[in-house]
């Protein structure tokens, strides 16, 4: 029976596991809200004992988190907050957000043994009765896992690979969250934005080649980020921002998923331009047309993780893929994921609105989506878009069927034959970020 300890202080960590498996408990000492996120993925804790405060999160994040959780399994894990605080607000805070215990340090071995009894109703924690305690459970489990097969065991090794590649794919540069905070405050104002950019030249100059590039077909030349930001607004520089940011991310050969060289990166930036074009057609918002662009620039960055464990596992790919069977449907047979679900995984690590998650996890399945199903079905059609024009493809890849196209235009309120009406303008956006790509 596990115990998970999220602590940043090592001592601390070390004392609470110390205690975890005197009494016959399995301590797993966790990280980071990111290595909870992953691991959460692999197994189900019986308890988890968390620090109320984890450096740059806001408070009791862990806690936030299990509640945000849709599976009951996760949902209704224990939770034990420790603090250094002891201000009656935080307790009360921590109980309504379903706390089981709250712990305020220094405490001793006592202490936490008694919170453990209680939050997981066991009257005798002495390392016997708790195995009484759970004895049948556990033999019920033991029982379960010898039937598991060797195949079995070896996809969830290979989930683990997958999910520990996710700690390689760098965070986005700070400037990103920066300017996210910029956007949200109510009084910041063009100059803050060129008071933060220009900072970082390079990016600077990338931006000033992307607002001035046809893609825009601004009526003058623009010559500083703060003229760009009351041209364009302050969510369209977001998506700038991002773009820029990302570009070294994206220009990596994938050949595996039938990419041309830096073909994701032409892919990412016309899905992004054809959703913000459909967005608009669709009488989405600013805020939610913006958004768009960013899931489409995002939405296949799980490929990115994803690539190498598809060429490792090509012999079972080509078949699959052979018979017609679409590419998310064998990914998530023969690796255990999609690239939407591990891109959605990387998202949540980078701490980025739910909204953008969803769109990005559910790209290939947007019925399923409950946040903003209009994001998410837009995303879905402008992929499916760029696939059909081929654009950075050297091979045909999955595509939804006509009548498929047809129901999700109509749940945008969008005539049937829309890809006809606005074939050329399609065209021409298509060849605008050819350009734009160039700039970058």
């Amino acid at each position: 029976m596990s115990v998970f300890v999220i602590d940043h202080n090592a001592e601390s960590t070390e004392y609470i596991s110390q205690i975890i498996s005197s009494l016959g408990l399995t301590p797993k000492p966790i990280k980071s809200l990111a290595s909870l996120v992953t691991t959460l993925q692999l197994e189900t804790p019986r308890l988890i004992i968390a620090e109320a405060l984890l450096p740059g999160y806001d408070d009791f994040i862990v806690l936030q988190y299990i509640n945000d959780q849709e599976q009951k399994e996760l949902k209704n894990i224990p939770v034990i907050v420790t603090t250094s605080r002891s201000k009656r607000e935080d307790i009360l805070k921590a109980r309504q957000l379903g706390a089981k215990g709250f712990l305020i340090k220094p405490f001793d071995k006592k202490s936490l043994i008694q919170q453990i009894k209680l939050a997981l109703k066991i009257k005798d924690l002495t390392p016997t009765k708790v195995a009484a305690k759970i004895g049948h459970a556990g033999s019920t489990r033991r029982q379960q896992q010898q039937k598991i097969s060797l195949n079995s065991i070896n996809t969830e090794r290979l989930k683990s690979r997958i999910l520990q590649k996710i700690e390689s794919i760098p965070s986005l540069p700070a400037i990103v969250y920066k300017v996210m905070q910029l956007i949200n405050d109510e009084n910041s104002n063009a100059a803050d934005f060129e008071n933060l950019i220009v900072k970082d030249q390079a990016l600077t100059a990338r931006m000033l080649r992307m607002v001035n590039s046809s893609f825009f077909s601004l009526s003058r030349k623009v010559n500083s980020i703060s003229d760009a930001v009351v041209y364009l607004g302050h969510n369209t520089i977001k998506s700038l921002v991002l773009g820029a940011s990302t570009s070294n991310l994206f220009k990596k050969s994938l050949k595996v998923y039938g990419y041309q060289k830096e073909g994701l990166w032409q892919h990412a930036n016309l899905v992004a331009a054809l959703a913000r074009y459909l967005a608009k057609s669709a009488n989405l918002t600013p805020a939610e047309i913006e958004n768009c662009y960013v899931s489409g620039l995002l939405h296949d960055i799980g490929k990115l993780i994803l690539g190498p464990f598809v060429e490792q596992f090509a012999d079972r790919f080509a078949p699959a893929i052979a018979a017609n069977k679409p590419l998310s449907q064998a990914e998530k047979e023969i690796l255990g994921f999609d690239h939407g679900e591990i891109g959605g995984i990387l998202l949540t690590n980078w701490k980025l609105p739910t909204n953008l998650v969803e769109s990005v996890t559910l790209h290939h399945f947007p019925e399923n989506a409950t946040v903003n199903p209009r994001e998410t079905l837009v995303i879905s059609l402008a992929n499916n878009l760029s696939n059909r024009l081929g654009f950075a493809l050297e091979q045909p890849v999955e595509r939804l069927s006509q009548e498929q196209r047809e129901k999700a235009y109509k749940m945008l309120n969008l005539p049937s034959d829309w890809e006809e009406q606005h074939h050329d303008e399609i065209i021409t956006l298509s060849a605008q970020i050819m350009e734009l790509i160039d700039k970058l």
